[in-house]
């Protein structure tokens, strides 16, 4: 049973990495950097799953580690360019999500990596 849930997770991550490797190299830059952290994030969750597959735990582990340090680099970098559009629009209420996502990823951090 776990077997099939580990071939479901690795279809559903080759089908994002087709689809957002295709986006990747359609678009300018700006959208090239949007879209990078998830098909990372897509290669890592195929890599873990197919290694899960395959009984390799501690490699897998390693791409659990890649798929998070991108996921926080993602919200990390969400949350500086909200930060320099709130000031620069003079947006100030956008910085109500920053007070709200900043500890929580600080948090996110701190007990994945701590």
């Amino acid at each position: 049973m776990k077997n099939l849930y580990y071939f479901k997770q690795i279809f559903i991550s080759l089908m994002a990495i087709l689809i957002l490797s295709w986006a990747f190299w359609q678009n300018k830059f700006l959208i090239k950097i949007i879209i990078s952290p998830f098909l990372i994030c897509s290669i890592a969750i195929f890599f873990e799953y197919l290694f899960l597959l395959f009984n390799k735990k501690k490699i897998s582990t390693i791409f659990q580690y890649i798929f998070r340090l991108s996921f926080f680099v993602y919200i990390i970098g969400f949350l500086i360019y909200t930060t320099y559009y709130a000031f620069v629009n003079k947006s100030y209420s956008l910085l109500i999500i920053v007070a709200i996502f900043l500890p929580v990823s600080i948090h996110f951090f701190k007990n994945i990596f701590g």
